[in-house]
């Protein structure tokens, strides 16, 4: 005696849809963009390290500027930001200790 197993349709059409869903996802995720970081001027010299990034204010024409400075040999970190480079001025944010921020970081 042969056995029929038979389809059914109504499960076969959602596990299609399912499959089709999970393809148009996937599909969709690689077009998404990702979050690069991105510094536009790295620099390191004799125990200094100085990075410059965008501060996210200012117009696209005169954007903020943000400054990290390293010390490594005092183990000390400066954040300066330049709100108009036509100003010619620079501004201490916040800085301090790495040692502390680190032990805050890890509380």
């Amino acid at each position: 005696m042969q056995r029929h197993k038979s389809i059914n349709t109504a499960a076969a059409v959602l596990w299609a849809s399912a499959f089709l869903l999970a393809a148009l996802v996937i599909v969709q995720a690689g077009r998404l963009p990702g979050n690069p970081a991105y510094a536009e001027m790295g620099l390191e010299s004799g125990g200094y390290t100085l990075l410059t990034t965008d501060s996210g204010r200012g117009g696209d024409a005169a954007p903020n500027e943000l400054l990290y400075i390293i010390d490594s040999r005092e183990e000390v970190v400066l954040v300066y930001e330049i709100e108009d480079a036509r100003q010619n001025q620079i501004i201490l944010r916040d800085g301090g200790s790495l040692q502390n921020l680190f032990a805050t970081g890890r509380r």
